[in-house]
């Protein structure tokens, strides 16, 4: 296993993720499309964004495959200038002057959790679903520590992402962060230079935000993107993340 190339190792846990699928999807029938970007086969990606589960609505299909290769067809479409989640955080990163870890090749975004709902809070309504739910976990666990072993996590959502891979998983170091006394000066100083759509920036979020290590990669806590989240609250967070990133070399 050791020599074995990440598409090798990739393929091999695809190949049982789907077998586990196949056999509980039936039972909820629930789609199960956890990929959103492609994964990234031939290098280690910066990062990984990683959301709960997908809000994604529907019937069970035996096509799983694809999606574990081709990520969502409407990520790499005009659709994705309207995705609630994407958008604000793509954008956001682009006004802290910092695309890197939103441009292609150098991240994944996937779901913890494969079976898709309307919401999160209908998937727990699922009688018996915390057992797939934790064999999920296992599997991401897997795929992020084993085979992409990126430089970092950021988990979409602290109470529905972060919180619940910090129980299972058991992080260390966990922290609530103060952005403002955790960012550089010299980024602090860059967007006090920026105009932003008329806001102004506190560079102190208000909403929590948590970091974490998971084994040896650091771990971040952000507000969900599709939630009511400032601006000034997602210009500190992208400021903090650039300070943080910038640091790995991502």
């Amino acid at each position: 296993m050791e020599n074995d190339t990440i598409k090798e190792l990739y393929d091999n846990w695809v190949s049982r993720v789907c077998s586990f699928l196949m056999e509980e999807g039936p039972k909820y029938n629930l789609p199960c499309g956890t990929f959103q970007s492609k994964p990234i086969l031939d290098k280690q990606p910066n990062v990984v964004f990683l959301g709960f589960n997908p809000h994604e609505p529907g019937v069970f299909s035996y096509n799983l495959k694809e999606r574990f290769y081709n990520g969502n067809a409407s990520f790499y479409s005009a659709e994705v200038e309207t995705w609630p989640v994407w958008k604000p955080l793509h954008d956001f990163f682009e006004w802290a002057g910092y695309t890197n870890p939103t441009e292609d090749g150098r991240f994944v975004f996937f779901n913890a959790i494969y079976f898709g709902t309307k919401n999160i809070y209908e998937l727990k309504r699922i009688s018996g679903i915390n057992e797939a739910i934790n064999k999920c976990l296992k599997y991401t666990g897997e795929v992020i520590q084993d085979i992409f072993k990126p430089k970092c996590v950021v988990c979409l959502s602290v109470p529905n992402c972060f919180d619940i891979l910090n129980r299972f998983f058991h992080f260390s170091n966990v922290k609530r962060v103060n952005t403002i006394q955790e960012t550089d000066d010299e980024i602090i100083e860059f967007a006090m230079n920026k105009e932003c759509k008329g806001w102004k920036i506190r560079y102190n979020c208000k909403r929590v935000v948590k970091k974490g290590l998971w084994n040896n990669i650091p771990v971040y806590g952000i507000p969900h993107p599709s939630g009511r989240v400032s601006n000034d609250d997602f210009g500190a967070i992208a400021l903090y993340l650039r300070s943080e990133m910038q640091k790995m070399g991502i």
